[in-house]
């Protein structure tokens, strides 16, 4: 047990509270945060997007979902307890300890949401969450701005005029007032971007919006937001502190919030004096209808995404030799990629898996710990970037050496056909993120496929690589609309011996009441790792098609080897 655990737990054992609930966020609840941000992170060493860590008197509870299980399993110690949150809730462990109980977390580290539904929960035994405002251990909420750069997209990357969404949102309000704290939604309603967060493009601010006020308010500490014209001619920026200040002095009776976004710290501080209600203003289901605008840049930036993955995979097949690990391997397609037009960073650390490694859903290779490349037999690389056009994760597995196993072929045949049923299939207008998900799951759950991780995600404009509209997941409500930007990705993982996952990203095209995904990652699949005799005369033609449609838009921009092994290997094999 380290030394900050065994503080928190010295201060529950003197103050007489049962547990501390750490979670992995930042105060504006971003899914990958800086990791010194990360309470989860600083308090143990791991690393995850979905994570809590409940520290009781005497142990430790990790809870996280099946995409980093078998990673947590790996890294923590016997002392510490690993559930899988769709097996085990927080809520019902938490009531296994007893009853007329009090815990306590960091309110800056959760949604008023999540706040809101374990009170409920826990009610009934009468436990109660307390918020602490000091801190047990040292702890840094912000990004380091001196990083920051804060930049205005060009004209002909803006899908909608900022100050056209300032008026949409006025035109909606209920209230006195709107606080957006999602980062990502205030990038996107301002055309703005900027880089203190790693992976992301989005600033480290949140956003008021008024009828009453003569200007909205970006509520931030990077000073440097206001070196951006419109920043300083249209909008007062200040410190969270300040804001608090203005509101409780100005005639703002009724503030209207997203729950599920903003953190319960500043609830807390403004409900003082303010009411505060969740709002119906649905900026996830406006910003994920992509504009022609968008539909365009974006079409763009797979192109130049596209281009740079075959290139690696075309070259990586020739002689993989030179790479050292999975490190290298994912440093080398980083480095390709950097060489793009318009290529602006990473959106989010890349997934390098050799083997059995590739069966750990999230693993991340790092420079100091990473599988070195001898005769394994596949490559699962997930990977992305953010264009100044849009951003891009798509996934593919590449065949090395001889395959271990032979059900290898078996089971990603099976994925690719998924695939390509999904692509030829026409949905019902009013099609949901669960029925695309069962839809892929139930096909391939004839051949013995399952697998714990959602089936998609929305993906933002040069912003979220994880745009929450819409979830193609079990429980997802979302309505597919028309132009949403997804991901499909099934996959199958047979722990400690290998992981098979192919991803890509699908536009959705609304016709005559009839939905048809477009295909827009333009990466070929590795036909060496296809069992022919599961596939059909017309799943071959789509395929061939697939691979011909890449070669002509790629062929001007390959050498004349990558023009050779190209059409030998991807199109004259089909």
């Amino acid at each position: 047990m380290n030394k900050k655990i065994l503080l928190i737990q010295k201060f529950l054992n003197t103050k007489d509270y049962s547990f501390y609930l750490a979670t992995n966020s930042d105060i504006h609840l971003n899914e990958s945060p800086n990791l010194h941000q990360k309470e989860i992170f600083n308090l143990t060493g791991f690393d995850c997007s979905n994570g809590y860590l409940l520290i009781l008197n005497k142990k430790i509870i990790f809870f996280t979902d099946s995409r980093y299980t078998l990673a947590a399993k790996n890294f923590f110690d016997k002392n510490c307890d690993i559930f899988d949150l769709k097996d085990q809730k927080i809520s019902d462990y938490i009531l296994s300890i007893g009853s007329n109980i009090s815990g306590i977390i960091d309110p800056k580290l959760i949604s008023i949401s999540e706040i809101n539904n374990l009170k409920i929960k826990l009610k009934k035994s009468d436990i109660k969450i307390i918020p602490l405002f000091k801190n047990l251990f040292q702890k840094n909420y912000y990004p380091d701005f001196k990083i920051s750069y804060p930049f205005s997209l060009p004209k002909y990357c803006c899908p909608r005029k900022f100050n056209h969404n300032i008026k949409w949102i006025k035109d909606h309000l209920k209230s006195d007032g709107f606080l957006i704290w999602n980062n990502s939604h205030i990038a996107y309603l301002l055309n703005i971007r900027s880089f203190e967060i790693q992976n992301s493009t989005k600033p480290f601010a949140g956003l008021f919006i008024s009828k009453k006020l003569d200007k909205p308010i970006i509520i931030s500490k990077n000073k440097f937001l206001n070196k951006l014209d419109k920043i300083n001619k249209y909008f007062d920026l200040m410190t969270q502190q300040r804001f608090i200040k203005i509101i409780n002095s100005k005639n703002i009776n009724k503030i209207e919030i997203q729950y599920k976004y903003t953190n319960y710290d500043i609830y807390l501080k403004l409900a003082k004096k303010t009411l505060m209600y969740n709002s119906s203003i649905d900026l996830d289901r406006r910003i994920s209808k992509k504009t022609t605008i968008e539909f365009n840049n974006i079409k763009i930036c797979h192109q130049e995404d596209g281009l740079s993955l075959t290139k690696f995979i075309l070259n990586f097949n020739k002689d993989n030799k030179k790479f050292v690990n999975e490190f290298s391997i994912s440093n080398h397609l980083y480095q390709i990629r950097k060489e793009g037009i318009n290529f602006f960073r990473n959106s989010f650390d890349y997934i390098s898996g050799l083997d059995e490694n590739a069966a750990i859903v999230h693993y991340k290779p790092t420079k100091e710990k990473s599988r070195k490349l001898t005769n394994q037999s596949i490559l699962l690389l997930d990977s992305g970037a953010h264009y100044l056009e849009g951003t891009t994760d798509v996934t593919r597995v590449i065949k090395l050496n001889n395959l271990k196993y032979r059900s290898v072929k078996k089971f990603y045949t099976y994925l690719l056909k998924s695939l390509i049923l999904i692509e030829k299939t026409i949905f019902k207008k009013g099609t949901t993120g669960s029925d695309l998900d069962s839809f892929i799951r139930n096909y391939l759950s004839n051949f013995d496929i399952i697998y714990g991780h959602g089936t998609g995600h929305g993906v933002g404009y040069f912003n979220d690589v994880h745009e929450k509209y819409p979830i193609i997941g079990p429980n997802s409500k979302d309505i597919i609309l028309n132009n949403n930007l997804f991901s499909i990705e099934p996959g199958y993982y047979l722990s400690r011996k290998f992981g098979l996952r192919i991803e890509n990203l699908y536009f959705s095209k609304i016709v005559n009441n009839n939905i048809k995904l477009k295909n827009m990652t333009l990466v070929p699949y590795d036909l060496s790792l296809i069992n022919w005799k599961l596939i059909n005369q017309k799943e071959k033609k789509f395929i061939k098609s697939y691979h011909q449609n890449i070669f002509d838009i790629f062929e001007i921009h390959l050498n004349k080897f990558e023009k050779k092994i190209f059409k030998k290997n991807l199109i004259d094999k089909i």
